[in-house]
């Protein structure tokens, strides 16, 4: 067997409130993000909910703009094969996608 030489991305691996292999939109774009709002994309692993207290710590430190409950990886369509991560309030599910 041959190995790979690409470097292994590691994904949440809990369940979010959005299953793996859901549909997702991208929104809430800031004008540095590499995807824009409308990119379309996969779920393939989630890392939460973060507990309430730490929710709250964060958002008084003012590192994040809105409360993140789950971190999602999101393979979009244009980048397949390299998940990324992202906050919740960043990405939409897809109706029937």
């Amino acid at each position: 067997m041959r190995r790979s030489n690409r470097p292994k991305i590691i994904v949440g691996g809990d369940e979010g409130e959005w299953h793996k292999g859901t549909r997702v939109e991208k929104t809430n774009s800031e004008p540095d993000d590499t995807h824009r709002d409308g990119a379309m994309g996969t779920i393939v692993g989630a890392l939460g909910p973060a507990p309430p207290a730490l929710r709250a710590e964060i958002l008084a430190q003012g590192a994040i703009k809105q409360d993140v409950v789950f971190m999602y990886w999101v393979e979009w369509d244009d980048l397949p094969g390299i998940p990324v991560a992202i906050a919740d309030f960043r990405i939409k599910p897809v109706k029937g996608g």
